[in-house]
């Protein structure tokens, strides 16, 4: 029989500091999101990840696991807010950034930053945190472009492929033609006055075009 040995991490986080919580007791994650330039940016996810963590001999590192969640969102300031009842059993708080994104397989969160804030929870509440989006160019892009869906026919052209990879456009007198590229699934939709005109294939492109 295999047998699993687990080294569970020292005391919970409050106890191994010196600092106390109470069971049930309101902890408060408070804090703001920006550019690296400084500029808050709004409307992004805010995850509180609550986990035990310990040292499993049988994989060789350390582990997480019965992972709870809590999410908020940054207001227009970039400033988010959240709440967690203390429970001693766990040991290990991750702050996570993130950003819902879609793709063939559906609508999915894509991880901005993620922080360690162990050290802050041991200081008492509130736990106060500045985080940096590195990737905020990413961030307005999509945002940029989700706002310059303008039909019928490109709100289910994203709904089933998602964002695409690269988005031309070109402007005439008379009409406008955009084509979204998608380079891993071979494909080019093109719009005429945001009308889906054709889907064109070409052969799939793997890594970066």
């Amino acid at each position: 029989m295999v047998m699993l040995f687990s080294l569970l991490a020292p005391p919970p986080v409050a106890q191994a500091a010196g600092r106390r919580y109470e069971e049930g007791d309101r902890i408060r994650l408070t804090g703001l999101v920006t550019e690296p330039g400084g500029l808050p940016i709004s409307g992004l996810y805010v995850v509180l990840e609550v986990s035990r963590s310990g040292f499993s001999l049988r994989h060789f590192k350390r582990q997480r696991k019965e992972i709870q969640r809590l999410t908020g969102l940054t207001n227009d300031r970039g400033e988010f807010d959240l709440e967690w009842p203390w429970n001693s059993y766990f040991n290990d708080f991750q702050l996570v950034i993130s950003i819902p994104v879609r793709d063939l397989k559906g609508e999915h969160m894509r991880e901005l930053e993620r922080i360690d804030i162990n050290q802050k929870i041991r200081q008492g509440s509130p736990v106060v945190s500045s985080i940096v989006v590195r990737e905020a160019a990413f961030v307005a892009s999509l945002r940029q472009f989700l706002a310059s869906i303008a039909s019928e026919d490109q709100r289910r052209t994203h709904q089933e492929v998602g964002e695409p990879d690269k988005v031309e456009r070109l402007d005439f007198p008379d009409h406008s033609e955009v084509a979204w590229w998608y380079f891993e699934a071979g494909k080019v939709y093109r719009f005429r006055d945001d009308k889906l005109e054709r889907i064109e294939p070409f052969d799939p492109v793997t890594g970066d075009p």
